[in-house]
């Protein structure tokens, strides 16, 4: 387990770094298995991340705030913010 993932789930909410205004959410397919329901799908404060079935997940660039939370929450680090 990454340092990242075990201070989320034992220390609380990670503190917040906002991405520039340009920003662009990206998944890896080759990094996230689509075995299972996305953790950083259900942290989204904005419902950005949806995934259909356990494909990867997608992102709607028109709601997201660029939290950074999806990348953060992302167990195999397959979610950039760039």
């Amino acid at each position: 387990m990454s340092n990242n993932v075990f201070r989320q789930l034992f220390d609380g909410e990670p503190e917040q770094q906002n991405a520039p205004a340009e920003a662009v959410i990206r998944v890896n397919r080759h990094r996230c298995p689509e075995n299972h329901p996305c953790p950083s799908v259900r942290v989204c404060p904005v419902q950005a991340l949806s995934q259909i079935g356990y494909s990867a997940p997608t992102a709607d660039m028109d709601k997201c705030i660029k939290c950074g939370k999806c990348v953060r929450y992302c167990p195999m680090g397959a979610i950039t913010l760039g």
